[in-house]
């Protein structure tokens, strides 16, 4: 039997295959279309281009690939962070992309945007899952860039980093939010300067500004 048989055969068949990707992006078009209860296994196949039972050849069920879809969202989502923090040092900088990343994720795929802001919602397991093992590391990234500024003198010490985190990650959700339900579109990066601003600055005028 020839070696390279068995390795060959789990790179075209397991997780980063072509296939497997096909099914979870069908899984998060279907779901995000028709909503989670309403998407039988047979149609994710089916807009996969797959046999239904083929699903299960990769995922354990429906729960288990709409898991799947948004753990390689984040983690996708926390690389490329962790790329660009590489050379890009400066808190606020480092805070505008995370924002910036972040609003952007509804133009790279606005079906996993619909999905996130409707079905996941509605699902206290769900929720309690993307809490627990995506939001903690978002919040914590964000909390470590504040720290950061505190250090270096750029914010106030007096204010909580986690606050911080969460009155950015809500603003942010936000604006998603309106962006899939309302079509807005945002241009990401000018309203990520905007958030960050807001929430370094606050909306109060300079003295001067407001005597004119």
């Amino acid at each position: 039997m020839d070696k390279t048989t068995g390795p060959t055969t789990a790179l075209a068949t397991g997780p980063g295959s072509e296939k497997y990707q096909r099914i979870l992006d069908a899984a998060v078009e279907v779901i995000a279309e028709r909503g989670y209860f309403r998407s039988p296994v047979s149609a994710i196949a089916e807009r996969a281009g797959v046999a239904d039972g083929t699903i299960y050849l990769y995922f354990k069920s429906k729960d288990d690939v709409l898991r799947t879809a948004i753990d390689t969202t984040f983690d996708r989502f926390h690389k490329q962070v962790e790329e660009e923090f590489k050379t890009l040092h400066g808190p606020r900088e480092q805070l505008e992309y995370i924002a910036q990343v972040h609003l952007e994720s509804h133009a790279v795929n606005r079906s996993m945007a619909i999905l996130m802001q409707t079905e996941v919602r509605q699902s206290a397991k769900f929720i309690a899952e993307f809490s627990h093992h995506h939001l903690v590391k978002y919040i914590q990234v964000v909390r470590e860039v504040v720290r950061q500024g505190q250090q270096e003198g750029i914010f106030r010490r007096d204010v909580s980093d986690g606050v911080v985190a969460h009155c950015m990650f809500g603003a942010i959700d936000e604006l998603l939010s309106s962006a899939v339900f309302t079509g807005r579109v945002y241009d990401a990066k000018a309203t990520a300067a905007q958030v960050i601003d807001v929430l370094l600055n606050g909306i109060t005028a300079e003295r001067q500004e407001i005597r004119e």
